[in-house]
């Protein structure tokens, strides 16, 4: 039977439960700082418990062999089935003290090693049944999310366990502590049996496909060079990290000097790091991709081997700042796990060839982990006498763990660097959405918008959203966009012009603009303007020749703000015939924008015949902007607003001292001018500046700005004080002359 996503859904909690319960398992026996404490307390030397870290990686060798039975068999009956052994194999580590005290040191290692090997093969078997049939009831679209909540979970169930742990072991009870604490884990071992028998799927294959797995189609997989790729990365990864991590807790006890119990509980900090973090890392690669977020993880990893070796030794301080390194190290390795892991499942590994992919990858892990369990063991071994001090570093039995950590993670990143990836976001441009706007106030309004009650709070979050400036909420705006409820989408348009330029924001308001809803076609012309994409300029243009004049106005203002120069002849063809005065203005203001001087005469025109104030302004401020120097116009036009006679003056006496006049007649008419505008005269003002306007020379000025005072002038000579935008753009222009 074919299970429905719906259906996939509804069952999740219990892998939910399935891990949370193993998690209180391996973190008591195996997968703990407490078993490698348990091992040490046992008297095995550094290379037998290397040997028998080992066992649990080397023997995913048999995945490959056993991947077509396993197929054959049923993916989940294969699963319950060796889950449910390798607890009751486990349940042997309870006779420890026993063999120990009957048999001696020599027979206790085999023993120990049995019982390891016992679970790993169970472990392994069971696995290679997970893998694929992980891939087949947990979909996609919610994979990277679904890890997040998974393994929130899994961590706060961790905290609680490592912290009983580390309370058990602080009793300093001996061999028995770690046995109250394998007790406890069986029993959650036996909880998460249970829960993985109500997991959907994992049905048998069916014939067809058990010949599409059998052991001569496994080599294919090895042509697959992507796949390569990214087994190597990890191979290098882990043999660079994976001794360090082993070994961490002994570093701690025996350089560091922690006691047992304080070791098992920096636990904690590694739980609680990821915890801080996972939800929003889930989150993000479902929607930027895995590649991004697990090279982050990485390249941050670098740094946490060097603060090991920094870390002070045997002091009041040594716990505290362990503690942080580890919540670091747990933020970083949650970034990696959760990446790498939806990279394997989303790109890495064909769905439909999952089976014998991840047979093949169980196997190569399992391989490159084991020898690096004893590689890492016997180096720890041989370089059990090192000792002093190189630069900053003291020189210990870890060091060369510690180096061979930064190095390989180095070397695992320019191999994964190389690994297709699952979108187009680099890891640069996802670092960048953090960097740009607010992040933080971005996180909290997509919350909210997406917990909107009813559309006044939605036409709130949507325009916080904007606010933001934040890239991260560009998809919570596309979607806005396609608000049922107008005012929504309204709000979204608007907002969107407050943002930085995107290609997919641009993109969606160029097809609202060549759309069928008028009243958001012109709202996304005049926001294409705002944001200044010059992707926008070819739908701006068709805009032009819209049957709708608010549209071709807002297109023509939008154009104009781009500084797109092509469509001058254009406007200035249509200005000589078009009669609606709002198109005029649009037209108007558009070349004064492209800096169109030879519309000048025709924009006076314009001028002269316009009787509407705020528009005369504006026409008055695109000549402006043709003359030069925009900022000096507007300033002056808020002078004037608060004290024209003083603005008009002082404008006045700073052309004369930066024009340099030598001509007595000019200067006398510069300081008379000037004085009559201070006295509030301004009708004796305007006629002397319609004076010296005559009688400056006509090199002062452009030919531009000579066209320009002359109609100031003119029109003067007829309104006098009435129509101040004349004595505006004559002040202007004679400054800029200057400037």
């Amino acid at each position: 039977m074919i299970l429905t996503n719906a259906e996939k859904i509804r069952r999740l909690p219990w892998n939910t439960a399935l891990n949370a319960n193993n998690t209180v398992f391996a973190l008591l026996i195996y997968f703990g700082p407490a078993f490698v404490l348990f091992l040490n307390e046992l008297g095995f030397s550094n290379t037998q418990i290397g040997f028998l870290l080992s066992l649990l990686p080397f023997t995913g060798l048999v995945a490959p062999v056993i991947a077509p039975w396993v197929a054959q068999f049923g993916y989940k009956r294969t699963f319950v089935t060796f889950f449910g052994i390798r607890k009751i194999v486990s349940a042997g580590l309870l006779l420890v003290p026993w063999v120990l005290s009957e048999f001696g040191t020599h027979t206790l290692l085999i023993y120990v090693t049995l019982i390891v090997a016992g679970f790993a093969l169970c472990r392994a078997i069971a696995e290679t049944g997970m893998y694929p049939w992980a891939q087949e009831f947990i979909p996609d679209t919610i994979r990277g999310r679904y890890s997040a909540i998974n393994d929130i979970v899994s961590r706060l169930t961790g905290i609680a366990t490592t912290a009983f742990a580390s309370y058990v072991l602080g009793l300093s009870l001996g061999l028995d502590g770690f046995m109250l604490l394998f007790i406890v884990a069986l029993v959650f071992g036996a909880l998460a049996v249970w829960s993985a028998s109500h997991i959907p799927g994992g049905a048998p294959a069916h014939q067809t496909h058990s010949e599409a797995i059998s052991y001569r189609h496994l080599a294919r997989v090895l042509r697959d060079k992507n796949f390569l790729l990214y087994v190597a990365g990890l191979g290098i990864l882990t043999i660079g990290t994976t001794p360090m991590a082993s070994f961490l807790p002994l570093f701690m006890e025996q350089q560091v000097g922690l006691s047992d119990s304080q070791v098992v509980l920096l636990q904690i900090g590694t739980l609680v790091g990821g915890l801080a973090s996972t939800y929003l890392l889930g989150w993000a690669s479902d929607r930027y991709g895995s590649k991004p977020i697990m090279l982050s993880g990485l390249y941050i990893k670098i740094f946490i081997p060097l603060a090991w070796l920094l870390i002070p030794r045997a002091t009041d301080l040594s716990q505290p700042i362990a503690l942080v390194i580890t919540l670091i190290s747990g933020s970083v390795d949650i970034a990696w796990a959760i990446g790498a892991s939806r990279l394997l499942y989303v790109k890495v590994v064909p769905p439909e060839k999952r089976s014998e992919y991840m047979a093949v990858y169980y196997a190569a892990i399992g391989l490159i982990g084991g020898v690096s369990q004893v590689f890492g063991g016997r180096l720890l071994d041989y370089t059990q006498n090192l000792s002093g001090q190189f630069l900053f570093f003291a020189l210990d039995p870890f060091f060369p763990l510690f180096v061979m950590a930064i190095v390989l993670t180095v070397v695992s990143i320019i191999i994964f660097s190389r690994v297709e990836a699952d979108s187009r976001v680099s890891v640069s441009e996802f670092a960048g959405l953090f960097i740009h706007g607010n992040p933080v106030l971005a996180l909290e309004s997509m919350f909210r918008y997406y917990r909107a009650r009813d559309e006044r709070e939605t036409v709130v979050m949507t325009e916080r959203m904007g606010q933001t400036k934040s890239p991260l909420t560009v998809d919570e705006l596309l979607e806005a966009l396609k608000d049922p409820r107008f005012n929504v989408r309204f709000e979204a348009v608007i907002s969107i012009a407050r943002m930085e330029s995107d290609p997919r924001l641009v993109e969606a308001l160029c097809n609202i603009l060549d759309g069928t809803e008028l009243s958001l076609s012109v709202v996304a012309a005049w926001a294409l303007g705002r944001i200044g994409d010059a992707r926008a300029v070819i739908s701006l243009r068709h805009g032009l020749d819209s049957p709708y004049r608010s549209i071709q106005a807002h297109c023509a203002r939008a154009l104009g703000t781009l500084g797109d120069k092509t469509i001058i002849p254009l406007l200035t063809t249509r200005l000589q015939t078009e009669t609606d005065k709002g198109l005029r203005i649009a037209y108007s203001s558009a070349l004064g924008n492209l800096r169109a001087s030879e519309a000048v005469p025709m924009l006076l025109d314009i001028l002269a015949h316009t009787t509407n104030e705020g528009a005369r302004l504006e026409l008055a401020l695109a000549i402006a902007r043709i003359v030069g120097h925009e900022h000096h116009f507007t300033r002056l036009l808020r002078q004037f607003r608060q004290d024209k006679a003083t603005a008009a003056c002082q404008s006045l006496n700073a052309t004369k001292r930066h024009l340099h006049i030598s001509d007595n007649e000019l200067d006398r008419l510069f300081t008379e001018c000037a004085n009559a505008f201070a006295e509030g005269d301004f009708d004796r003002g305007i006629s002397q500046l319609i004076s010296l306007i005559r009688q400056l020379p006509t090199d002062e000025h452009s030919p531009t700005g000579r066209t320009i005072l002359i109609e100031c002038a003119a029109q003067m000579e007829t309104y006098q004080a009435a129509h101040l935008e004349y004595l505006l753009l004559a002040l202007h222009t004679l400054s800029a002359a200057t400037s």
